[in-house]
């Protein structure tokens, strides 16, 4: 009974997955494809990069308008090198491309799920309580369809893989398994860096839980080793925060989203968001609760402590019990918004469905299987009720070349927080001031191009120049002149935010370029130190004649069936 229920609540989910590429990415609206235009834009800036050979197109030229930005510098770049690739793999167009690959990480999500569950609970139970985690409405409705994070649903399909690391580590007692705990948290950071900064925070809570303070402390150093590996990202992103425009981070976004801090502030679309967003995290936490009443015995144990004290966590983080917290850490307000824990709700849930299921209660399967099917129903009915109802001027969704070119020219293709610094003092923050299809006009003329230039897919080639000069691109600390002969010519802010070349000489074959920052050094030494490390670490303890640590005696009803 427990596995056909499994069975059909994952083709529930396959069938509400496949909205995705079936009606396309949508255009933005009213509580409705909230960040569209931003996955899209970015997805053509990484399939244009590898097109010309850049991997990792830190500085993209065609950002911000054309004048630059720091988009992958700042931003991870993970997900989109999975959307690379998988345009690359099935010929579609980007918006085609982005479609599939939001659906496809829904299921890597129920994939993760189900084998972390595996190991506690039949395969039956397992499954269908990963399906009904994927089914929720933050997961499934939230973040694919309101918000359209496409970086955020690709960083939650990570987190089931990053517990079931989590917990084999914290089983042993000789670190075995801590480089697959160092990935999983390094592919998070390089895939969502707000949720990963999240999770770093519950962790080790987590394994405490799960195993006790050495299983903490063994999970803190695995976290510190994907820091390690993820440095390649986050040293130059951090490095070179004061030359970006974080304006986020420090200005009190996450006040105006903590629950019970005070009357919500915003406008009714935001309001209704917030009631959106803590209804579907008032269900995770309630439903978590029933089923461990349902589950009895069977919902107690290592996983059962575990997953009632992350949800325990998860919901302080949202209200004002963590207001201190908040205050305090920096790193917490890089969350920006505490609803965000809502994306780890789904995990406490689907460990207490799991030990419910395999308790044999009947109650608890009738409310998998009504809570399952209430959900699936609620994705499409909400895409019905938007898509007919919505403003009658709003374009819901459109064939692939029009929605694509929306996107790259609307002021929502491009985040501010990826203006430099200089120029944000110059100015140009004016410039998502316009409409939503149009950019407002700029705020200072943009410099003419010396005759005969050449622009490059990452820099400039001048042909000859005699004066300083100013080019169409905003200044940033990575811009670096050489001329024909190998000689650096001076590079500085110049007026109203852009590049100048402080030409001192008559120069020929001038080529201006975004070079590699010592920051970036750094941090591909301390990612390739910290790979190599993790790598010994791994080898060493294959070593044959190696005693291996038992593992933990019991694992809170592990063998019960299904």
């Amino acid at each position: 009974m427990t596995g056909r229920i499994g069975l059909l609540l994952a083709l529930l989910l396959v069938a509400t997955a496949a909205l995705s590429p079936i009606l396309g990415v949508p255009v933005h609206g009213r509580n409705f494809g909230h960040d569209s235009d931003y996955a899209l834009t970015a997805l053509s800036f990484m399939d244009a990069a590898w097109s010309a050979g850049r991997l990792w197109p830190r500085w993209v030229m065609e950002s911000n308008f054309g004048l630059g930005g720091m988009t992958f510098l700042t931003y991870p770049p993970l997900g989109y090198w999975a959307g690379s690739l998988l345009r690359r793999v099935t010929g579609l167009d980007v918006p085609g491309t982005l479609a599939l690959a939001v659906m496809l990480w829904r299921l890597v999500f129920l994939l993760g799920c189900f084998l972390w569950l595996r190991r506690h609970v039949a395969p039956g139970a397992a499954l269908a309580a990963a399906a009904l985690a994927a089914l929720l409405p933050y997961p499934a409705v939230v973040n694919p369809w309101i918000r359209f994070s496409y970086a955020e649903v690709a960083g939650a399909a990570i987190l089931p893989f990053l517990l079931l690391a989590l917990e084999r580590v914290a089983e042993s007692r000789d670190g075995r398994g801590l480089p697959a705990l160092a990935l999983a948290f390094a592919a998070l950071a390089m895939t969502h860096l707000p949720t990963c900064a999240l999770v770093a925070h519950l962790a080790p809570l987590y394994a405490w839980a799960y195993a006790g303070p050495r299983a903490a402390m063994r999970v803190l150093g695995g976290g510190i080793a994907g820091a390690g590996l993820a440095a390649c990202f986050v040293l130059p992103a951090m490095g070179m925060l004061r030359d970006a425009n974080f304006e986020g981070l420090e200005d009190g976004t996450w006040e105006g989203s903590l629950f019970l801090y005070g009357l919500p502030r915003g406008d009714s679309g935001w309001i209704q968001f917030l009631l959106i967003i803590w209804s579907a995290a008032a269900l995770a936490g309630l439903a978590t609760l029933a089923f461990r009443h349902l589950g009895g015995a069977a919902t107690r144990g290592p996983l059962a402590r575990a997953a009632m004290l992350l949800l325990v966590a998860c919901a302080a983080l949202m209200t004002v019990v963590s207001l201190p917290l908040w205050i305090v850490l920096p790193q917490l307000r890089s969350i920006e918004f505490p609803w965000r824990a809502t994306t780890v709700l789904t995990l406490p849930l689907a460990a207490m469905a799991a030990l419910a299921l395999a308790g044999g209660r009947p109650a608890a399967r009738r409310l998998v299987l009504g809570l399952g099917i209430a959900c699936a129903v609620f994705a499409p009915a909400y895409l019905w009720a938007r898509v007919a109802f919505g403003h009658p001027d709003w374009p819901r969704f459109l064939p692939p070349g029009e929605r694509l070119t929306r996107a790259v020219n609307s002021p929502r293709g491009v985040s501010s927080e990826h203006l430099p610094a200089w120029a944000l003092a110059n100015g140009w923050r004016v410039k998502w001031n316009g409409t939503e299809t149009a950019p407002a006009p700029d705020p200072h003329p943009r410099p003419a191009l010396p005759p005969g230039a050449e622009r490059l897919e990452a820099g400039f080639l001048i042909p000859e120049a005699n004066a300083p000069l100013l080019l169409p691109q905003f200044w940033f600390p990575a811009w670096t002149a050489v001329d024909g002969k190998g000689e650096a010519v001076p590079v500085r802010p110049g007026r109203d935010g852009f590049l100048e070349v402080a030409v001192d000489r008559p120069v020929r074959d001038l080529r201006v370029t975004i070079a590699v920052t010592r920051w970036e050094w750094a941090g591909w030494a301390t990612t390739g130190i910290s790979a190599a490390v993790l790598l010994w670490l791994g080898l060493w303890r294959r070593r044959p004649g190696l005693a291996a640590a038992p593992a933990m005696a019991a694992r809170d009803q592990g063998g019960v069936a299904g």
